[in-house]
């Protein structure tokens, strides 16, 4: 039984002395792995230090940090965002802006959060943009609106980064809104339908009247076209008064 207890004793000393020797291990000696699409930057005693690239590196937590950035494109949505147009009509608009790290030493010297700092702006321009445009320009002109509020960020000059596109993914309406466009939309395509009938009924009548001048000046035609519309008939007897040189006809049906 003595033993027994000895043998538990000597194993809780061994387990303790290995935690201790792990811990002390984890303290002073770490290692981290950056991916070919990642870079890490190294900190020595809170100085930078370099730039590391893929592989695996070990260092000393007690002194050296080592923080590892995805290099790759990265897009930043942003949902729903309430604004107000020129003409003061609420809408919802969603955005997708895709940027990409260029240093991240300067990005993590310049921003707390770049993250957070990369919306916030983007927030800030789009709301320049839509409240310099009536609704009808935001409605047909996106992707001039898109031009408009990527240059803007890119005039922003974000440190260590850069914007690579800008897209406006949707803009919602209220149900008042979209209940007052469709009927605007109605009456635009009647007005539009209404001229285009009046220009052809217009079109018809200066037709008719040119024909009408042409047959007046020139009997002759109006004699070829007597004797083409005879013709052409089928069954009927038409009676040409012949009185005073004029050609009239009548034309009479046998049935």
């Amino acid at each position: 039984m003595v033993s027994f207890l000895e043998s538990l004793v000597v194993m809780g000393f061994v387990f303790i002395v290995v935690f201790a020797i792990l811990a002390f291990i984890k303290k002073f000696f770490a290692s981290v792995t950056v991916y070919e699409y990642e870079r890490g930057v190294k900190f020595h005693h809170g100085a930078f230090q370099e730039i590391v690239g893929p592989g695996k590196h070990k260092y000393s937590p007690s002194s050296t940090e080592i923080m590892v950035f995805d290099m790759r494109p990265t897009i930043l949505q942003l949902n729903g965002q309430e604004l107000l147009t020129a003409d003061h009509l609420s809408v919802k608009i969603s955005v997708a802006v895709k940027y990409q790290i260029t240093d991240p030493q300067v990005l993590i010297s310049e921003y707390e959060d770049y993250e957070e700092h990369v919306y916030m702006n983007v927030q800030l321009k789009l709301r320049d943009v839509v409240s310099s445009l009536e609704l009808d320009d935001l409605l047909g002109k996106r992707n001039e609106v898109n031009d408009s509020l990527q240059q803007l960020l890119v005039e922003k000059s974000f440190a260590g980064l850069s914007i690579l596109s800008v897209d406006i993914k949707d803009i919602m309406l209220s149900a008042e809104l979209k209940k007052a466009f469709l009927e605007v939309i109605k009456a635009k395509k009647e007005a539009q339908s209404s001229l285009e009938r009046a220009r052809g009924e217009a079109a018809t009548l200066r037709s008719l009247a040119n024909t009408a001048k042409m047959l007046e000046n020139n009997p002759e035609l109006a004699k070829l076209r007597l004797i083409k519309t005879i013709e052409n008939a089928k069954g009927n007897t038409f009676v040409i008064d012949m009185v005073n040189g004029n050609h009239s006809t009548k034309e009479q049906s046998n049935e």
